[in-house]
């Protein structure tokens, strides 16, 4: 006698694996959709960093445009249009602002504004004569302490010095040389109260354009070409000389009535 043969059904394949549930529909679908990327969030760190970075972007940029006289003494910086300018928003150039009126270069004009610090010539004067002592000081503290190279670099940039106008490059030199050696002096403080006592200074000059290049090229190449040849004492007396020409020029201009004399 012959034995049934029953017919068996087919087995699909995924139903030969063990342990492998069936995908719903609505599953398989989702798998086959393409993930989209995810997008993360800025955490608060990034978020505070960010702020920071364009804070101190404006701080440079508004400081560099009052040291180098593009925003005169007593000019009005309304927020909104100096942020249209700086192509950023408000919260970042405020915080700007504040520390520049910290450092004493914007004093309050209104609630809304600032305006750029105007200092009294009797003022300007009495910050160069401090100048002279502690500028001399530091020439004498920084001699052989700068290499050679940077000082015949320094001396050939102020050679090249355009005479006929005195703009960001004849501040940049300026600044350099002053800066130089009260830096390189080793006392951070007298460094410190150099660069604050030169801020006031340009305060007051900002309020005229001083025609002094070529004076100025001399007398700082006779600062640089003294500390060169290491004699301390012709470095020293030719940073007071540079300085003392500085206020005669000065003097004359407001005797001439060419500088406009601020009482705050």
């Amino acid at each position: 006698m012959k034995s049934k043969v029953t017919a068996k059904a087919p087995v699909h394949e995924e139903a030969r694996k063990p342990g492998r549930p069936k995908k719903s529909a609505a599953r398989a679908a989702a798998d086959a959709t393409p993930a989209k990327p995810s997008r993360k969030a800025a955490t608060p760190e990034a978020s505070a960093e960010l702020s920071t970075n364009l804070t101190d972007r404006a701080y440079a940029v508004v400081r560099r445009l009052i040291l180098q006289r593009e925003l005169s003494g007593g000019e009005v910086l309304v927020e909104g249009r100096l942020a249209e300018r700086l192509q950023m928003s408000r919260t970042p150039l405020r915080e700007a602002l504040l520390r520049l009126e910290g450092e004493g270069l914007l004093v309050r004009a209104n609630a809304r504004s600032y305006a750029v610090r105007r200092i009294a010539a009797s003022h300007y004067f009495q910050c160069l004569q401090v100048r002279e002592r502690l500028e001399s000081q530091a020439v004498s503290l920084a001699m052989g302490r700068v290499p050679a190279e940077e000082v015949r670099n320094l001396r050939a940039s102020i050679l090249s010095l355009d005479s006929s106008q005195q703009g960001s490059s004849h501040w940049q030199a300026d600044d350099e040389i002053h800066g130089l050696f009260a830096r390189a002096s080793g006392n951070a403080m007298l460094a410190d109260t150099i660069a604050h006592l030169r801020v006031l200074c340009r305060l007051f000059e900002v309020v005229d354009p001083f025609k002094r290049i070529e004076d100025d090229r001399k007398e700082h190449l006779a600062i640089l070409d003294a500390y060169i040849a290491g004699n301390e004492k012709a470095a020293e007396e030719a940073v007071v000389a540079h300085l003392r020409n500085l206020a005669r020029y000065t003097l004359s201009r407001l005797s001439n009535g060419l500088v406009s004399e601020f009482s705050p």
